[in-house]
């Protein structure tokens, strides 16, 4: 990342993100990719992703112009719970569409490589900077392309810079053309985009609230508010690593006991060098002494849990996620607050991702239009983000079960739906109560 000052000055701008808020963006998705210790910040991310993302779907109908639109779409959907892991590291990214002679690719570009600028007052983003490098030889080209919306529409403006490696890489060096670089030779210094309300891509901003900076606009990781517990959690983990190294079993060995190789070194048996500690003594019965302490793992992996309630709590999971589920001691009140916790993150995230894609589309058909890509049409964009996962299941069953007995929904579809019951079964068990009973929407 570059720092603040920097984009600043190459741009005459003022960033809406600190330096102090870049660093921790910085920090969080090297936490992400840092795989030292319990390995916390990937399990969360991951989690969370797959919990937004599982059954999604994204349907654009309406026309051949909405078809074509739904298939640029495709590698999106393919790829979309990988991206929206970085997404929740960072506090955000963003979906750039990039038109080219065939279709649309989409760009993701995460939180350390974009640089926002501005909001309106909904907080949507209306002027962001992205980055971009590309090292050859000894030099180092660097490309800044400033999208901002203007009375006339969107201007998207790209500048190129070149320095050496062994310069500072705060630097962007001095300006040079676009065409400097074969990946940048086809675009221009400055294009106005008319006849748009937006930027010209989709902003994917974490639902939460900004505690690292509260004047910031900007998005912070979901783990943001656990960075201290995940560090400890991570140092408990080497104590139980450590526990288990440091009580593996050994025999301590007068080394005057085994044979000696040329060069005077003791040869232990074959393949257990691992067993045998030498140490220097004098060849009594005391010379091979055994070393198998007892092992404390217990009380450290109960500390280790604890912990790890408290990081799913911080993070808005549901206890058992990360911890071990068969010692979660909790009431059941306590037990569905728990869940109820991790369904209304995922909810949040998923809207939020929602309208990060609903911007995305929005752009992509803008740049359909420019190129010319597809005839003109309507489309429309619909979303499945399968329920199930964030509606507590038994409050469901309970609820449908409501339905039943007021004779609002079928018996043998609730059947079917929360008791496993194929649909004969089901309706054969309904005709029988009917039989029974006249009432077509008695119960068994």
């Amino acid at each position: 990342m570059f720092p603040v000052t920097t984009i600043e000055k190459a741009l005459g701008v003022k960033l809406a993100g600190s330096q102090s808020m870049t660093n921790h963006i910085a920090t969080w998705l090297y936490m992400l990719q840092n795989h030292d210790g319990a390995g916390l910040p990937a399990a969360i991310t991951s989690e969370l992703a797959r919990l937004t993302t599982i059954e999604s779907e994204i349907d654009i109908s309406g026309s051949l112009r909405a078809d074509f639109l739904s298939r640029q779409m495709e590698p999106v959907r393919t790829s979309l719970r990988q991206q929206v892991e970085f997404g929740i590291a960072g506090g955000g990214m963003v979906f750039k569409p990039c038109p080219g002679a065939h279709g649309i690719a989409v760009n993701y570009i995460s939180a350390d490589a974009c640089y926002p600028v501005s909001f309106d007052d909904s907080g949507r983003l209306t002027a962001v900077v992205f980055s971009e490098k590309i090292t050859r030889g000894d030099n180092v080209f660097c490309r800044l392309e400033y999208h901002h919306m203007e009375r006339d529409g969107c201007v998207i403006e790209n500048k190129a810079y070149k320095r050496s490696t062994i310069a500072s890489s705060a630097m962007l060096g001095e300006p040079v053309p676009l065409s400097c670089c074969p990946e940048w030779a086809s675009l221009e210094p400055s294009v106005l985009i008319k006849n748009v309300d937006r930027l010209l891509l989709g902003y994917f901003k974490m639902p939460l609230a900004n505690t690292v900076e509260p004047d910031s606009p900007l998005g912070i990781s979901v783990y943001a508010r656990a960075e201290e517990l995940i560090h400890e959690a991570d140092m408990q983990w080497g104590r139980i690593l450590w526990e288990y190294e440091g009580t593996e079993l050994a025999i301590h060995a007068d080394e005057m006991l085994f044979r000696k190789d040329d060069d005077g070194t003791a040869l232990l048996p074959k393949g257990k060098d691992r067993l045998y500690r030498l140490i220097n003594g004098n060849g009594t019965e005391n010379s091979m002494i055994p070393f198998s302490p007892a092992i404390r793992d217990i009380p450290l992996f109960n500390g280790f849990n604890n912990i790890l309630k408290r990081v799913e709590f911080a993070c808005g999971l549901a206890y058992g996620t990360l911890s071990d589920p068969q010692i979660v001691d909790k009431t059941a009140e306590e037990i569905k607050a728990s869940k109820q916790r991790s369904f209304a993150m995922v909810r949040d995230i998923q809207k939020a991702l929602q309208s990060a894609l609903d911007d995305l589309i929005y752009a992509m058909d803008v740049w359909v239009t420019v190129s010319g890509l597809a005839t003109p049409g309507k489309y429309t964009a619909a979303y499945s983000w399968d329920d199930s996962i964030v509606n507590d299941p038994s409050e469901r069953k309970k609820l449908f079960w409501q339905y039943v007995t007021a004779c609002k929904f079928p018996m043998w579809r609730y059947l079917m739906e929360f008791e496993g019951y194929s649909e004969d079964d089901a309706r054969e068990i309904q005709a029988e109560t009917e039989l029974a009973t006249g009432d077509p929407y008695a119960l068994p």
